[in-house]
């Protein structure tokens, strides 16, 4: 665990040239060390009042000099609590690494990954599932993503995973007064188990429809597979290309144009969609197609969902038999179709749905989106407040819900108060592994080390 008594520095954009590098300090000494470097005939950042910014230069050598802005935050009104500058400089590799050792050499410390959002979680300013909130911030995929992350940092799960810990801290706080005054006859009625069946039944509901939440927001985050399957020449390829809305795979008229899996990734209503063009599967001498066939089964096999591509032009024929499992038929060509292969079809796929779609003209391309959003979906509810985005918070509320549930069979059972006591601490201690007040420094650093240094 980083020592808060130091004042540390790294790069909070990303390294690499570009238009803007900002360097950022955190600690009681941040303000003065970078006022060692600044040069101003104005002002001097000691002397700046907070959130206020600062025009001059600093000075890096004799021949090294940068114009820069600097912002001036004092605790405890900033990111961390603690006085943090962050220098507003030119972009570029050199320039950038030169100025955080120029501060290291003035006494800062290089920031560790996440130690500046590590900081705000220590002092106090943030709970750990919105620390976690803002990575998942800054590396959301999709809109439902994003959105889920952004209700997170501000409070959104934090408040729901309190409220069930005051709800199962005040049972248990019950049931061990009426534990300690057991003999007394005046107390008899004090901490009976079966009194807070009503109470924990409801906190478990609470604690069920957080963790049902974590199917969606594992579709937003991990995201789902897939797989587009056919013949040669029904057109995989230009389907692909259309749904990702640029050039992606080869397209020609040859048969056997794709020969490996070839992938793309779509944002598609909130979920994270990882599209793969597949070789077209055909019986044939040729050892390269041969392996692309075997590559495309796999795929299909693998993924959370197939989409059967048909060749509504009767240009290539059907034999829907001899296909992969799929979830959807996507009956292409439809531009220039014809009646029998369509009927053919629709007799073939019976309950299977069926999409029409034209992948040169885009027609047909919102249905077949809608149609894969909603067997992703299938028997997943939207959700109605706070969406899980972390395994390891899904983890932690399976362990609430499970010592809620031995909880309340001996409740309902013998109601021996010692072992529902015994079960509700538990519960107690999964639900702190959440907001971090539960949770072991090993599984702390793991979590920060997944940000970059400047965050």
């Amino acid at each position: 665990m980083a020592y808060l008594s130091d004042t540390i520095v790294g790069l909070a954009t990303p390294p690499g040239v570009g238009g803007v590098a900002i360097v950022r300090l955190s600690g009681p000494e941040s303000i003065a060390l970078a006022d060692r470097l600044f040069k101003s005939s104005k002002i001097s950042l000691v002397s700046a009042a907070s959130h206020t910014l600062s025009y001059g230069h600093f000075e890096l050598g004799d021949t090294i000099s940068d114009e820069v802005l600097v912002s001036v935050m004092r605790a405890p009104k900033s990111y961390t609590r603690e006085n943090v500058v962050e220098i507003n400089a030119h972009g570029g590799v050199r320039l950038a690494e030169k100025m955080v050792l120029a501060l290291v050499k003035r006494g800062a410390r290089r920031a560790e990954k996440g130690e500046f959002t590590e900081r705000a979680y220590l002092n106090g300013r943030i709970d750990l599932t919105q620390a976690e909130a803002v990575l998942q911030m800054v590396e959301a995929r999709t809109e439902g993503g994003l959105s889920a992350a952004c209700f997170q940092l501000h409070g959104g799960l934090s408040e729901g995973v309190w409220r069930i810990g005051e709800s199962i801290s005040g049972a248990l706080a019950r049931i061990e007064v009426g534990l300690e005054f057991v003999e007394d006859q005046f107390m008899s009625d004090v901490g009976n188990p079966k009194a807070e069946l009503d109470g924990l039944t409801s906190v478990r509901d609470e604690v069920g429809e957080l963790l049902r939440s974590y199917d969606r927001g594992k579709l937003a985050t991990v995201g789902a597979t897939v797989v587009l399957v056919g013949a040669p020449n029904v057109g995989k390829s230009s389907l692909l290309n259309t749904l990702l809305g640029h050039e992606r795979a080869i397209v020609t008229p040859v048969p056997g144009t794709t020969r490996d899996v070839v992938e793309g990734e779509i944002d598609l209503d909130g979920i994270r969609v990882r599209l793969l063009d597949t070789a077209g599967i055909r019986d044939t001498d040729d050892v390269v197609e041969q392996e692309g066939t075997r590559r495309a089964r796999a795929a299909a096999e693998r993924s959370d969902l197939s989409v059967l591509v048909l060749d509504g032009s009767g240009a290539v024929p059907l034999n829907l038999e001899s296909w992969p499992v799929h979830g959807i038929v996507a009956l292409n060509k439809w531009d220039i179709r014809v009646k029998e292969v369509e009927s053919e079809a629709i007799r073939n796929v019976g309950e299977t749905p069926l999409v029409r779609t034209t992948a040169t003209t885009g027609d047909g391309i919102g249905d077949l989106c809608g149609a894969i959003a909603s067997a992703l979906t299938e028997g997943i509810p939207d959700p109605t407040g706070a969406v899980v985005l972390s395994e390891r918070h899904a983890d932690a509320l399976s362990q609430t819900a499970e010592a809620l549930d031995r909880a309340l069979v001996e409740a309902k059972g013998r109601g021996e108060a010692d072992l529902v006591a015994a079960d509700l601490r538990l519960a107690l201690d999964s639900v702190g592994l959440i907001t971090g007040e539960t949770t072991p420094d090993d599984v702390l650093r793991a979590i920060f080390d997944g940000f970059c240094v400047g965050k």
